[in-house]
């Protein structure tokens, strides 16, 4: 069994980064899906991609990993968010079958045209109102994935 930390949108908040990290010193991987609106160096060990607020910092739009038996595309998704089909058609041009995204300031986990679509939600705030929040994805031995949601 794999275990990623996943998080996203702090909006320049270090101690939700620090909370996290603290929470989760052994993860396998830690990744990032933007607005992270800080330097690599301040999030690090996360692995960053660019949101629509990280303009000033050099992190590619979109990242892919190939980590046990899965493919995932890690994006903060800003162009494609307000379409699960487009965000799944972006993620199966990539020939991927896992997407990290982040943008909507929403926690989900949901499977759309065979695409698993993880959002950890913001570690800053979220849209519903909810705690803010990010994610553990366990990658399962067996091919499956698990997710958690961890409120901060």
């Amino acid at each position: 069994m794999l275990k990623i930390c996943l998080c996203s949108d702090n909006h320049g908040d270090r101690n939700s980064i620090q909370k996290i990290l603290s929470d989760n010193p052994s993860c396998d991987y830690y990744f990032h899906a933007g607005d992270s609106m800080l330097e690599e160096s301040d999030i690090a060990p996360f692995i960053s991609v660019d949101g629509n607020n990280d303009w000033q910092y050099d992190y590619p739009k979109e990242r892919i990993f190939e980590i046990g038996s899965h493919r995932i595309l890690l994006m903060h998704g800003h162009h494609y968010t307000y379409s699960d089909n487009l965000l799944a058609d972006k993620t199966k041009e990539n020939k991927c079958d896992v997407l990290f995204y982040g943008h909507t300031h929403i926690f989900a986990d949901k499977t759309v045209k065979g695409i698993r679509m993880i959002n950890p939600g913001s570690s800053y705030y979220n849209r519903d109102l909810s705690s803010p929040c990010y994610a553990r994805v366990y990658l399962l031995e067996d091919g499956n994935i698990r997710v958690e949601r961890i409120d901060l």
